[in-house]
């Protein structure tokens, strides 16, 4: 009686074939792994064998090679058989000496008259067929749609931009973070970001922008004059500014926009443009998304926010020193701390936010010869994640200086703080293009 070898894991497709009709002329015996089937192949000597081109541990293929490498083995009978029907895979079995590549699943009768073509000297492999043709209703077209709600940072660089291929990975631009939510869009910040920003917005429809920006440093302001919205007869731009130390920021923006400088000046400019003054503890609401805002710790009048939008609340503050000329371990501070409560109103304001997006300029070696200019070193930052609660912090206005290795490093340090400190925060850093669904 002829002796069939199948190695295969599925135990009920072994089952129908031990079972089926015809199984009274063979004498079978199974493997469920390659290094099984080797070891029965000299312990139960089949005539024919069949293997599973992805039995576990060995692939049907050099189990193939193995057996028709060996002497003792080279004569035995092979069936590949396998769902994986892909061209090269037959081709690779019959090349490799396979008699049959059996594609799966097939009828049990059908592999008996393979078996039968085996032992009486005339089964020759078959054409692989084709794919069935796919009816058009069964083919799954998923609709696709551009999300309405979002945040976009257009530009996650501080103090100035930069370019290069030192910088390709998390861009250049200075500061701009567009939010979406429907039809209301606003913009956080005019900093270069702002260019490929206003060539995206379709002013079709949206007419009303509305613009917060924290402060009127360059790098906030700088890209306002090369806004395209801001050429459009048809666009209200409003923009909503801290009140400075001293003049306005329509003030500061008509100065910046004389004809020495740029050839528009700011009356020459289409939109319509309505300036509003924000102070510490105001709030704004625009359709369904609120934003307040707290004074940060920066040199002029400067202003950080927290966005209220599709049921969550995003922290947003580019320039603000954080306990100023702390250089110690940020477990050194408990809660009575008094820098702890110098900065209590801040932490209150942030506390519990879902997501904080908040600037961590400065390794602990660079903060010791920045102290004063109006920007956290990477512990301090962490400090306020613990004791605002912070569960996500997105790391922006990153300084020029940094290059994109610099700022992968950088990422390890705050991934190790905030281990050191015991946090469950998960840290990233922010890049031009980087987009949060909401």
């Amino acid at each position: 009686m002829q002796k069939i070898l199948i190695g295969d894991p599925d135990t009920a497709l072994l089952n129908r074939i031990r079972n089926a009709p015809g199984s009274e002329h063979y004498t079978f015996e199974e493997a469920h792994t390659g290094e099984e089937l080797l070891k029965k192949l000299a312990t139960f000597q089949p005539d024919l064998v069949m293997i599973d081109l992805m039995i576990p541990h060995m692939h049907g293929i050099e189990l193939l090679k193995r057996i028709r490498s060996n002497p003792k083995t080279e004569g035995i009978g092979v069936i590949i058989a396998s769902p994986n029907s892909m061209i090269q895979n037959c081709h690779a079995a019959l090349q490799a000496g396979a008699d049959y590549f059996l594609v799966k699943p097939f009828e049990i009768p059908f592999l008996y008259i393979l078996f039968n073509r085996f032992f009486e000297g005339n089964l020759l492999p078959d054409p692989l067929p084709s794919p069935p043709p796919t009816a058009e209703h069964e083919v799954y077209h998923p609709k696709t749609h551009e999300p309405d709600s979002y945040l976009h940072f257009w530009g996650t660089r501080g103090s100035n931009p930069v370019s290069g291929a030192d910088y390709d990975r998390f861009g250049g631009n200075t500061s701009c973070l567009e939010v979406r939510h429907g039809d209301d869009l606003i913009i956080f910040d005019a900093g270069t970001g702002i260019l490929p920003l206003g060539q995206a917005i379709d002013t079709t429809k949206h007419k009303t922008i509305h613009l917060f920006i924290s402060h009127t440093h360059w790098d906030h302001i700088t890209g306002f004059p090369f806004f395209d919205p801001v050429y459009n007869p048809n666009v209200h731009l409003v923009i909503w500014t801290p009140v400075g130390f001293e003049k306005s920021t329509k003030e500061l923006l008509t100065e910046m926009l004389a004809y020495d400088y740029f050839p528009v000046r700011l009356e020459d400019m289409k939109a319509k443009l309505s300036f509003n003054d924000l102070r510490d503890g105001h709030s704004v609401s625009i359709g369904n998304i609120k934003i307040d805002c707290h004074y940060a710790y920066h040199p002029g009048a400067t202003l950080c926010f927290k966005i209220h939008i599709a049921g969550k609340t995003y922290g947003y503050a580019t320039d603000n020193e954080l306990f100023l000329g702390y250089h110690g371990n940020p477990n050194n501070l408990g809660p009575d701390h008094p820098l702890i409560k110098s900065q209590q109103s801040l932490i209150d304001f942030y506390k519990n936010t879902d997501v904080l997006i908040h600037e961590a300029q400065y390794t602990q070696e660079e903060y010791e010869k920045r102290v004063g200019w109006g920007h956290s070193s990477v512990a301090n930052a962490a400090i306020l994640c613990k004791y605002a609660q912070i569960t996500e912090w997105i790391v922006t206005h990153h300084d020029p200086k940094h290059t994109d290795q610099m700022l992968l490093e950088k990422l390890q340090l705050q991934r190790d703080i905030l281990q050191q400190c015991q946090l469950h925060c998960h840290t990233q850093m922010a890049y031009d293009g980087m987009k949060l669904m909401l």
